[in-house]
């Protein structure tokens, strides 16, 4: 439906510049470009959620309980072989509430 206000996307309406974190208008989340990563391939300490951490504007943010396709998505963007990808993270403190792997 064009013109609907039902709509919904799962991408942001315009992608900020790379260069550094900010405020969204819309929302009460920081964005940043994760610059390393860390998965835990077991939760530790034991009964707690496993996360993917990524390095992002100085600090390191979690999401936890991330799905396989998520974490083959950001191991390929931080593969030696792909100078072509980054991964853009929308956190509140040290929570991802959404990320995105693009192009560089």
């Amino acid at each position: 439906m064009e013109g609907s206000s039902s709509e919904s996307t799962t991408a942001p309406k315009e992608l900020p510049s790379s260069s550094g974190s900010h405020k969204s208008s819309e929302a009460a989340a920081n964005i940043g470009v994760a610059i390393r990563y860390w998965l835990e391939l077991e939760p530790y300490p034991p009964g707690s959620a496993r996360s993917l951490w990524l390095f992002v504007d100085d600090d390191w943010r979690h999401l936890d309980n991330p799905n396989v396709s998520i974490q083959v998505s950001v191991q390929e963007a931080f593969c030696e072989c792909s100078q072509r990808l980054e991964v853009l993270v929308w956190y509140s403190g040290d929570a991802i509430k959404g990320l995105v792997v693009k192009t560089k």
